[in-house]
């Protein structure tokens, strides 16, 4: 698991924007940075803070190593299609990195990047106080993997994971994976292996699509009228060794 650790540079909710105009102008978002170490070789993480414009360029502010690459995933290729890599002091491709959209960095060597910005809610929005987290809206895409981390610069565990990204609780059978090995839902508030990201993480989701309520129900109630049915269309048989009824004295 990666080290994180995440300050916000200015504890009150309303912090000063300092801009090119004669009076000063406040804005109602929070500021801060998170100090994210990279190991050698693969990471999973995603960009915890608004910088707009969210490109590698601006991201990272500090000496990356030469060779460094970061690829992001197609979700419906379910394959990581798109490389940057860190030569000569730039990046090949500037990619965009938007808060919550997950990548994987290959690292040849350790190093630590601070990563600046505001604060984002969970669902996106500009967080103005450290008392207003909502969650974003419900999922609505279609079932396959994705790579995500939470847009809130804060360590989820369990099925806040999926709250907090994906607006809703996990179905039966979803996952979360990460470097270290793969969590499995299986209901009722319980996992196989509890899942934990922490500040700057990503992680594979594998998202499949709930029942549809009562459908299981419906099916069994068709199958038992239905054999009611034949059971009453049916003539009567004699039981082997019981008198029929018709035939009592």
């Amino acid at each position: 698991m990666n080290t994180n650790s995440f300050k916000v540079a200015l504890l009150v909710a309303w912090s000063l924007a300092v801009q090119a105009a004669p009076a000063q102008v406040y804005s109602q978002n929070v500021v801060g940075y998170v100090n994210r170490q990279f190991n050698q070789g693969n990471n999973l993480f995603e960009n915890p803070l608004e910088n707009s414009p969210d490109n590698l360029t601006n991201l990272f502010h500090q000496p990356v190593p030469n060779g460094t690459t970061i690829s992001v995933w197609d979700a419906s290729q379910s394959a990581f299609n798109t490389t940057s890599e860190y030569l000569g002091g730039a990046w090949t491709l500037n990619l965009l990195l938007a808060p919550g959209t997950g990548a994987l960095l290959n690292a040849p060597s350790p190093f630590m990047n601070t990563f600046v910005g505001y604060v984002l809610n969970h669902d996106g929005t500009g967080l103005t106080n450290a008392f207003g987290l909502t969650t974003p809206s419900p999922f609505a895409g279609p079932n396959g993997t994705y790579l995500l981390g939470d847009m809130t610069p804060i360590a989820d565990t369990g099925t806040d994971i999926f709250l907090n990204i994906l607006g809703r609780l996990p179905n039966v059978g979803e996952q979360v994976t990460t470097l270290s090995g793969t969590s499995s839902y299986l209901g009722n508030g319980n996992w196989d292996n509890v899942p934990t990201l922490a500040v700057g993480d990503a992680a594979f989701f594998t998202v499949e699509s709930a029942p549809e309520p009562g459908t299981f129900s419906l099916i069994g109630l068709c199958l038992l009228l239905a054999g009611w049915q034949r059971m009453r269309a049916a003539p009567s048989s004699p039981v082997v060794g019981a008198t029929h009824p018709m035939q009592a004295t």
